[in-house]
């Protein structure tokens, strides 16, 4: 992912990368691999102008896009990007990199939600409020743990009263285990995770499985220019159809 307050979303609480996006795709364990696993992407406005029709025929089937960050950025290519993954025959969601330590999570779920203009059409995937380490200060924001959960509780009540749907949390382990003393309180929410140079992820939260795996952030997929972070859906393309159809 990509915020903007950063020229990557690279994940500064993940493991380095110990191999190229490719390699680290062809090293999941045989037994990981029976399962059906869907390839994807996730862009910001730090990949620009993209060509989803390459990026389709490329094999990628769905993408999640930076809608918003705070209380104040949008992200000046969300229009395009979000409309034109939709134009292209992909599965697109939007993120909002959440800033617990600015005014109140409800607010900017209602910012986010605005900006997106959530349908429900069968191509559009469930929101995402973006967990993960203050880029600007202490890892948790300055948030106790209750206060973090309560928190991320107010944003997906939110999603959930405005769309009629669950959120998706995206995270990471470190920060999960750190920021909210690894809550099992949310297992009911779809799980976006992120993990490098791994061939498996590992779980935390409660989780018994995770739906997103987000593996690599330099990537390279035609139509993206530049890195792009690579991620799965833990399923077939049948079951994101179901996702997206609530």
């Amino acid at each position: 992912m990509m915020t903007s307050a950063t020229a990557s979303h690279a994940r500064w609480w993940v493991l380095p990368m110990a191999a190229t996006a490719a390699a680290v795709f062809f090293s999941i364990s045989p037994v990981a691999a029976q399962a059906p696993q869907t390839p994807g992407i996730d862009v910001s406005n730090f990949q620009g102008t993209v060509n989803w029709s390459e990026v389709a025929r490329s094999g990628e089937r769905f993408t999640f896009v930076l809608a918003t960050d705070g209380v104040s950025f949008t992200s000046p290519t969300f229009s395009a990007q979000y409309s034109g993954a939709k134009d292209a025959g992909l599965f697109r969601g939007a993120y909002h990199f959440a800033r617990p330590d600015e005014p109140d999570a409800p607010m900017q779920a209602n910012r986010f939600l605005d900006v997106v203009r959530y349908s429900n059409d069968g191509r559009s995937l469930p929101a995402v409020v973006d967990m993960e380490n203050n880029p600007n200060g202490a890892q948790c924001y300055g948030l106790t743990t209750s206060q973090m959960i309560s928190w991320i509780r107010g944003f997906l009540d939110t999603v959930r009263e405005r769309t009629g749907r669950d959120g998706i949390i995206y995270t990471s382990r470190s920060f999960w285990q750190a920021c909210t003393d690894n809550s099992t309180a949310f297992t009911s929410y779809p799980l976006w995770l992120a993990e490098y140079g791994v061939s498996q992820p590992e779980l935390f939260g409660g989780w018994p499985y995770y739906s997103f795996w987000q593996y690599t952030n330099t990537g390279s997929v035609p139509g993206v220019n530049g890195n792009v972070d690579r991620d799965l859906w833990n399923g077939s393309v049948d079951g994101l159809q179901r996702l997206a159809n609530g």
